[in-house]
């Protein structure tokens, strides 16, 4: 117990004086604009992470899925490959420990007052884009075995670390890439998002994304009876989508999460939207879209018959109104039992940093955790540094967090079940 105790003594020790380091590393990782949509400088920020790497000593692969692959899953984006990069520590143990997170941030927001890519420090926050959603996590796990290494403590795991795209648009070329491809074979992991502080997320909503979009018939704006407008057809029935609302107030998930609203299924409606072609032209078509968030309670096919029951019904009550649907994306919700042993390793570390008992929540976003826990089938977790703005005009980490999420990360890797 006492080698043991000197060896994360001496982990801390070396964090803190890598600390300046971390910063200057996450400044430069968020400033490659690594924007999803379209896909830009994925390139150049996997080189960028894989020289980190090679420097470190870790066994470095840069890997994407093959063309004719890429292009089933995203046609039109060849100019865009879609790299990720694994660095591994293999210290001879039985099991790994994976860490991960994505790469690939948001396009900025109009309100941004600074350059969303030349992140700055102002007070104990780094602003930028990607500072919270997800690079600055990404860089405390980076730093985390970096510490280990340096201060030539052996973790009882080996340490394995992956950075990945397109978890913004559903992982698939990612994290779901390196799953599916047996990449890599971990007995455990760490995703760098969706927990923070004293709250490790154990779980996440799924999400289904549809493309509602309602035919009209074309006509001259100055007879608009004489045509049918595709507009107006949508007003309805999306005011008809809008009343799923008042049955979603009457369930609750079992899963622990903080907040009314999140604790029930949720229907945002329109995040894009239109139609028509011309002022004085009746619009023969309209589209808007439709993010259904899903807990783990719930069974994807009543989620999918509930909304097409609403526009069956509604098609009923108006004749003329003509629907198409498109499923753009559906991610499954992920979780991880309570009782795992990893869950009980996490109470333990998160403890010896934060000096409090952790609680476990699950997020309300989506995450590529379920790549793990469902496609796996192992034990994860969801973890990183304390900050806000993801998606919007303003985003930031708290600069003091980054240290206290990388010692979180090593206590997390000194420790294995039954310790």
């Amino acid at each position: 117990m006492r080698a043991e105790s000197a060896d994360r003594t001496k982990v801390v020790a070396r964090l803190k004086a890598l600390q300046r380091r971390m910063v200057a590393f996450a400044k430069r990782f968020c400033s490659i604009a690594t924007v999803n949509p379209p896909g830009d400088r994925y390139a150049e920020c996997v080189a960028f992470l894989a020289k980190k790497f090679r420097s470190m000593g870790l066994r470095t692969r840069v890997v994407r899925p093959p063309k004719a692959v890429q292009a089933k899953v995203l046609p039109g984006y060849d100019a865009y490959p879609r790299p990720s990069v694994i660095g591994r520590w293999d210290v001879g143990a039985k099991k790994t420990l994976h860490f991960t997170g994505h790469y690939d941030v948001v396009p900025p927001t109009a309100g941004w007052k600074t350059d969303p890519f030349k992140p700055i420090v102002k007070g104990a926050r780094l602003i930028g884009r990607g500072t919270d959603d997800m690079k600055c996590s990404n860089t405390c796990a980076i730093f985390a075995a970096q510490a280990l290494m340096e201060a030539g403590v052996r973790p009882p795991w080996n340490i394995e670390l992956s950075f990945t795209p397109d978890e913004e648009t559903g992982g698939e070329l990612g994290l779901g890439w390196l799953v599916k491809s047996r990449k890599i074979k971990p007995d455990a992991a760490v995703l760098c998002e969706g927990g923070s502080g004293r709250d490790i997320g154990y779980a996440h909503k799924g999400v289904l994304w549809l493309d509602v979009t309602v035919i009209g018939v074309p006509g001259h704006a100055c007879m608009p009876s004489r045509g049918v407008n595709a507009l107006e057809m949508a007003c309805g029935l999306i005011r008809a989508l809008k009343t799923l609302r008042k049955t979603f107030a009457t369930r609750t998930t079992s899963f622990r999460i903080d907040g009314a609203e999140v604790k029930r299924p949720t229907l945002m409606i329109g995040g894009i939207s239109g139609g028509g072609g011309k002022v004085n032209t009746i619009p023969d078509r309209f589209h808007f879209t439709v993010d259904r968030r899903i807990s783990p309670d719930e069974k994807l096919a009543r989620v999918k018959a509930e909304i097409m029951g609403v526009i069956r019904r509604a098609q009923r009550r108006k004749r003329k109104l003509k629907v198409t649907v498109r499923q753009l994306l559906y991610v499954p919700p992920g979780w991880t039992d309570l009782n795992a042993d990893l869950c009980k390793i996490a109470k333990t570390a998160c403890r010896a940093v934060t000096g409090t008992n952790p609680r476990f929540r699950m997020t309300p976003g989506f995450t590529d955790m379920h790549w793990l826990t469902e496609n796996l089938g192992i034990p994860a977790l969801m973890y990183g540094t304390t900050g806000s703005g993801a998606h919007a005009d303003l985003e930031y980490t708290y600069i003091p967090t980054m240290l206290a999420t990388a010692r979180v990360y090593a206590q997390l890797a000194l420790r294995m079940p039954g310790d």
